[in-house]
């Protein structure tokens, strides 16, 4: 069986191609209607701070959120991901617990629970 060097080098380069493409694609980026939605059923009042990746400048805090009380922050165009951190406006503002979201393509829903000492931020599921 004789090959035509140059269809094999044409099949080489193009499957190449491929290969660089699939492994330069950028991860999925958020649009702006997902978002992140915290409920607080513990006993402080709340602090939650988004760090988001991949976008500069966006970075915000939702700051003295009472009980039984719910909010959003909404994904960033060109964001990848979040870092949630929780703190208590009682104490310090010191972070007392953290959460990441890697997922942008669907909303997430976390629960703030426990006392000031030990405050628990979990992901429920919307």
């Amino acid at each position: 069986m004789r090959f035509n060097h140059r269809a094999v080098f044409g099949l080489l380069a193009a499957g190449a191609a491929s290969l660089s493409a699939v492994l330069t694609a950028p991860a999925a980026q958020a649009d702006s209607g997902h978002y992140i939605q915290i409920t607080n059923h513990a006993g402080i009042l709340a602090n939650t701070c988004y760090k988001w990746r991949d976008v500069e400048g966006k970075d915000y805090c939702h700051n003295v959120r009472p009980v039984n009380t719910t909010w959003q922050a909404y994904f960033p165009d060109g964001a990848t991901g979040a870092k949630i951190d929780l703190s208590t406006s009682i104490v310090d503002y010191a972070t007392r617990d953290s959460a990441a979201v890697f997922d942008t393509s669907k909303n997430h829903c976390f629960e703030i629970t426990g006392l000031v000492d030990r405050p628990k931020l979990t992901e429920t599921g919307c």
